[in-house]
């Protein structure tokens, strides 16, 4: 234990008590944010905790009083760990803030003063001195939101210089045991720089505040990649991570602390991701290990940090700022596609505007990782539909019916891909260890004017087939998805394509047949799938976590297929909604094609009728002739309007098109295309 007088600067050592509290509860020598306001969940919190009542990761528990800081009521020991870092201090002072109810300060200041009397530095060894790093860090943000509020007789000048002295103690513990990389390094060293800038007063001020800062600087540069996204690949912990960079930003602004531009650069692209990755309704999709949140204030905070609009568009749905230019991306550094109709033009629009997240990725840095190659989430309408289960739980330990459950979120199965002969494409190991990382191999992608599209093969260590996935978001209107698994070694294979859709529709999910397609009807989704005479559809009952320790049923599309030989799988996936338009059928065609495999697709939008058409090469090179159409290449997609005049094409690896007898399109080098007819995107794209 550090003693007082190696704790404080001379000047305030010697202070009497009265003048020592008094200082402390009414200085002005430090520049703060202004303090947030507090949100319904933290005022229902903090009445919560004044009755003992613990809600942590989905495991509400009652302590009794005087309860032991070292038992913990849960087999998850993430309880421990949630409860150890104190995220309720924040809130027990907003509700002292919003009520001026004492009863708030009083629990407050009991819980750290029993947890000063039996606890030390590094109980929980396992979190590499993450516990101690955000305990620091809610314990400073709830005493600066202490300003201005009467505090006396029930806060002594005795408790807080005992728990200013511990704040000074665990921050020194917390310099020593760093973690070597990623989140958890973030975490520790932002508690570090933000002690040593409240914090003047402390004789390791300057050390804390500038190697705080230094190496946090180092570190952000390594956890966000150039694209901006978090390297851990988590859309939650990237959002974490960019939350703790900000109040950096913001902290070192205030107090004219400098600043390096490249990590400006980076955090801008870091609040992109951000952007482009929520959901239209500020939620996010849950790619790997994530829960749900509302991390609104990040893009409103970011909007207003860097001075950008587009943000702020994003961060209030559509309230104010102006939207972003492109409705689609790819972030190349992480391998992430984020498609969508456009930003909408008031808060309406927003709200109903489609969402499409790819994950064409390897896995991140780290153990947070689900083995969910080409999986997807797709947002229509207001709602989610197609999404990802989330993470549940890090215990792998069994449950009663010997589930381990960690496995079970992480599984290929548990994502809206193919998985084969029952196998992930990485195997799991552990919950933090895996087999040989999937390979991606034959990349190939256009974020174009109308249209959006990605194609690649997984390669796995796990079996000898090789799942290649087109992904089509044609016309920014629909979903078709054209699953093939090439399969040379003459064994059969149980292939299964999985689409797990929202647990608001839980019961609300029934399905339809005929000769050549099936079709799911959802509320606000329908997925029609090409009915091979060996394949098999059910709707099967499986889960969604948005929050860590809670799982809720949720209805799963499966289509089976088992072959000795190379098979496919082919799909729509349609909102049923205006403005979207109607698709009434998905058949594969009487092909015309000297090479290849054609469907098409009928639709109607604003009262007229439209067919795409899909056509897929059998091994490299496709090939169609019509009396309008004459193709060579990869693949191609194109929509003929009422009259059968195409007025939209799209293709990869084409080699020649030629249409209504003129030709368009020649090169020994076969490229990427897509045109227009009869718009403003007339030309070759």
């Amino acid at each position: 234990m550090m003693e007082s007088q190696c704790v404080f600067i001379d000047k305030i050592d010697c202070m009497p008590p009265d003048v020592f509290l008094r200082h402390f509860l009414t200085r002005r020598n430090v520049a703060c944010p202004d303090p947030p306001k507090a949100t319904e969940a933290q005022l229902e919190n903090a009445k919560k905790i004044v009755q003992n009542r613990f809600d942590l990761i989905g495991e509400e528990v009652t302590l009794r009083d005087g309860f032991s800081w070292k038992e913990s009521p849960s087999h998850d020991k993430e309880w421990q760990i949630a409860q150890h870092k104190f995220y309720f201090a924040v809130d027990l002072i907003q509700a002292y803030r919003h009520d001026r109810d004492p009863v708030y300060l009083k629990k407050w200041i009991s819980l750290i003063d029993s947890w000063l009397e039996e606890m030390g530095s590094g109980y929980i060894a396992a979190s590499d001195a993450q516990v101690e790093a955000k305990r620091i860090e809610h314990w400073v943000n709830s005493f600066l939101l202490l300003r201005g509020l009467p505090c006396e007789p029930f806060l002594t000048a005795g408790f807080l210089r005992r728990w200013l002295a511990r704040i000074a103690e665990e921050t020194r513990y917390i310099s020593t045991h760093l973690k070597p990389v990623r989140n958890h390094r973030t975490f520790q060293l932002y508690s570090v720089f933000l002690v040593g800038v409240v914090f003047p007063e402390f004789r390791l001020h300057s050390d804390f505040l500038e190697t705080g800062g230094k190496k946090l600087t180092e570190n952000l540069l390594t956890d966000f990649l150039g694209d901006g996204v978090h390297v851990e690949l988590s859309t939650h912990y990237h959002q974490l991570v960019l939350e703790t960079a900000l109040s950096f930003i913001e902290w070192a602004r205030l107090n004219c602390f400098p600043l390096d531009d490249l990590l400006l650069d980076r955090l801008h692209r870091a609040l992109a991701f951000s952007m482009y990755m929520q959901w239209p309704n500020g939620d996010i999709p849950l790619i790997n290990d994530s829960d749900n949140g509302d991390h609104l204030e990040l893009l409103r905070r970011g909007g207003r940090l860097f001075h950008n609009d587009r943000l702020l568009w994003a961060g209030t749905l559509g309230r104010e700022g102006i939207p972003p230019e492109s409705p689609s991306r790819h972030f190349s550094r992480s391998g992430y596609f984020v498609f969508s109709d456009g930003w909408g033009e008031d808060p309406a629009t927003y709200a109903r505007r489609q969402h499409v997240f790819y994950d064409c990725a390897l896995l991140g840095e780290g153990s947070h990782s689900h083995y969910d190659l080409f999986s997807f989430c797709y947002y229509v309408n207001g709602e989610p539909a197609i999404i990802d289960p989330g993470r549940y739980t890090y215990s792998s330990d069994p449950d009663p019916e010997g589930i381990d459950w960690r496995g079970r979120f992480k599984s290929t199965a548990f994502h809206n891909t193919v998985s084969i002969d029952g196998k992930d494409q990485t195997r799991y190991l552990s919950r933090t260890k895996h087999g040989p990382e999937v390979e991606i191999a034959e990349k190939a992608f256009s974020i174009g004017m109308e249209s959006d599209w990605v194609s690649a093969q997984a390669r796995s260590a796990e079996y000898s087939p090789r799942h290649t996935r087109l992904f089509i978001y044609m016309c920014r209107e629909y979903l078709f998805v054209h699953d093939d698994v090439e399969i040379e070694d003459g064994v059969p294979h149980n292939c299964a394509l999985s689409f797990h859709l929202s647990e608001k529709w839980d019961g609300l999910v029934y399905s339809e047949a005929s000769e050549t397609e099936w079709v799911v009807r959802t509320p606000l989704l329908q997925v029609r799938s090409h009915r091979a005479p060996d394949a098999a559809l059910s709707i099967e009952s499986g889960w969604v976590s948005r929050q860590y320790g809670v799982k809720r049923r949720a209805p799963v599309i499966r289509i089976t297929r088992t072959a000795a030989q190379s098979l496919s799988f082919t799909t729509v996936l349609a909102p049923t909604a205006s403005p979207s338009p109607l698709i009434s059928a998905m058949n594969q065609a009487a092909s015309p094609a000297e090479k290849g495999c054609l469907f098409r697709v009928d639709g109607m939008k604003g009262g007229e009728p439209f067919h795409d058409w899909y056509l897929f090469p059998d091994k490299r090179t496709a090939y169609l002739q019509t009396d309008r159409l004459v193709f060579r290449g990869g693949f191609l997609a194109f929509r003929q309007n009422r009259s059968g005049k195409i007025v939209h094409l799209l293709a990869h690896g084409a080699e020649s098109i030629q249409i209504e007898g003129v030709p368009h399109w020649r090169s020994e080098t076969p490229k990427e295309v897509e045109w227009s007819f009869g718009r403003s995107t007339s030309s070759p794209l």
